[in-house]
């Protein structure tokens, strides 16, 4: 079962921390070891992946603030003359990718801003309970 873009836009719809579901390459995606893509993943899946968007659709701006570390500003990625603070970087970042590891459920995403992190990311990774796994800044 490949998932829904048109249930994912309704999902995100006026929450600018989210781009479209739409853009290339595909921003929301399931995936595992395995390499079975979206299209192997079955009707319950596919819900548990819907919730879990909704979840962070909700609280994308703590999820954000949660997983942002101040070092991330001096990153030689980030363009400083387009960003002026740490803050001001942490509330301009969104959600360029979200993906749900069907494995163990945990949830992944790459934050970032064109605008100043041009071809840069920082890659957040969650327990199926929210808890931060892993982040970094590529």
């Amino acid at each position: 079962m490949e998932l829904n873009p048109d249930i994912i836009r309704e999902i995100v719809k006026g929450n600018e921390r989210f781009i479209s579901p739409y853009s290339d390459p595909e921003p929301y995606f399931m995936y595992n070891l395995h390499g079975c893509a979206n299209h192997n993943c079955d009707e319950t899946t596919a819900g548990f992946f819907y919730d879990k968007l909704r979840y962070a659709v909700q609280n994308a701006a703590g999820l954000i603030h949660e997983a942002f570390r101040e070092a991330f500003f001096d990153f030689y990625g980030v363009d400083q003359t387009a960003v002026s603070s740490p803050e001001q970087m942490c509330s301009e970042l969104i959600f360029e990718s979200f993906s749900l590891d069907t494995d163990d459920m945990t949830v992944g995403a790459y934050l970032s801003n064109a605008r100043f992190m041009p071809g840069h990311f920082i890659e957040v990774h969650w327990e199926n309970n929210w808890k931060i796994r892993d982040v970094w800044i590529n």
